[in-house]
């Protein structure tokens, strides 16, 4: 299992890398990522660049660009999961091109991405379609009385 820390660096990564297709962005992070994952290695980069090249024509070719934006971040987050699952030592490299893609993304660019925050003792739930991760808090002694309360 991925440590939570280089889990959510992947997302980020994946998130940024799908935003960028289709932008001004596009080519540094097109190149960052196929050098980052290709590892030095030609034919490996060359591949990678393949599948960012065709995952950005659909971005490009498809009228639910958003959508196919939304399909493809876990795509890419698998990916940058498995990446970083084989070589940890380099979450900095990601950081770095995290850094260098992130300021030429257009204003507004990833409004594809839902982002639900509940706040105190709320509850709030999104889907735009793909996974659900729901987190809770420990029970209040409160919580408890009140669950008896309504068995009694």
């Amino acid at each position: 299992m991925l440590d939570q820390t280089l889990a959510a660096l992947a997302l980020s990564g994946a998130t940024a890398v799908v935003a960028a297709m289709a932008t001004e962005a596009w080519e540094a992070a097109r190149t960052g990522t196929a050098r980052l994952l290709g590892r030095g290695e030609p034919p490996r980069q060359a591949a990678i660049e393949n599948q960012l090249d065709a995952d950005a024509e659909l971005v490009l070719s498809e009228s639910d660009s958003p959508g196919v934006r939304r399909e493809l971040v876990p795509v890419w987050n698998r990916r940058l999961v498995a990446f970083l699952r084989e070589n940890p030592a380099a979450a900095g490299e990601l950081r770095a091109l995290l850094e260098e893609v992130r300021p030429a993304l257009p204003e507004g660019g990833a409004g594809w991405v839902q982002h639900v925050t509940a706040h105190g003792r709320g509850t709030a739930f999104g889907v735009q379609g793909g996974d659900i991760h729901y987190h809770a808090g420990p029970a209040t002694p409160a919580d408890d009385e009140a669950t008896q309360a309504d068995r009694g």
